[in-house]
């Protein structure tokens, strides 16, 4: 029954943050055309507009950007063309998977025991709560940053748990830390912070893989 409902809340996800993806938002803003046409000459030439080749930071018309949702745009836009699709779909299903990571993170940091008279809930609450949240859902729906740092931060911290008990999972963790910080400048400081709490409340798990 958990399994089915996850499932559901899952397609529920998908279904808010891909129905009519061309027409709502109604149109393309700056920095998703920003980001549309990075992916695109990336996708030609291997260099963004600017002309550097295969950057780690894009210089775009006002400011350099973090690449990474430029490079994970670029089959997207291969596929769908240089379009609402192409460039929204990205975010909108790192959008829906978060929902899954999240669902997964909850219920291995609940320290709540289950019973058969009282099931616990709260896995499957936070994942609709999150599926289902106007400000998670309208930034999944544009080509924000932010749909894929928070799905990175989630994972992350997800493998961070595993990776307690399996160290190869750990390396996984720690690959996602670091691509965090080639997605939104926010990065650069919430995520140093959130993994020196990690390491300091852990610090005993830890101490097994020395």
């Amino acid at each position: 029954m958990e399994k089915k409902t996850l499932i559901l809340i899952f397609v529920l996800a998908v279904i808010l943050r891909i129905v009519a993806l061309d027409r709502n938002p109604i149109s393309l803003f700056g920095d998703e055309l920003d980001v549309g046409y990075h992916a695109y000459s990336l996708l030609k030439t291997g260099k963004d507009y600017t002309g550097h080749f295969l950057p780690t930071y894009i210089q775009s018309l006002n400011e350099a950007r973090a690449p990474l949702q430029m490079y994970l745009t670029i089959p997207f836009v291969a596929f769908f063309g240089l379009n609402e699709w192409g460039v929204r779909l990205p975010p909108a299903l790192f959008g829906s998977f978060s929902v899954i990571s999240l669902y997964f993170l909850v219920k291995i940091t609940n320290n709540h025991p289950e019973t058969s008279h009282f099931p616990n809930l709260t896995p499957l609450i936070s994942a609709a709560a999150l599926a289902i949240s106007p400000w998670h859902i309208q930034y999944s729906r544009a080509a924000f940053e932010v749909a894929l740092l928070i799905f990175l931060l989630i994972t992350a911290t997800l493998l961070f748990f595993m990776g307690l008990k399996h160290f190869k999972i750990m390396l996984l963790s720690i690959i996602l830390y670091g691509l965090s910080f080639y997605t939104y400048n926010t990065a650069l400081v919430f995520t140093p912070l959130l993994v020196i709490y990690l390491l300091v409340k852990h610090q005993k798990e830890l101490d097994l893989f020395s």
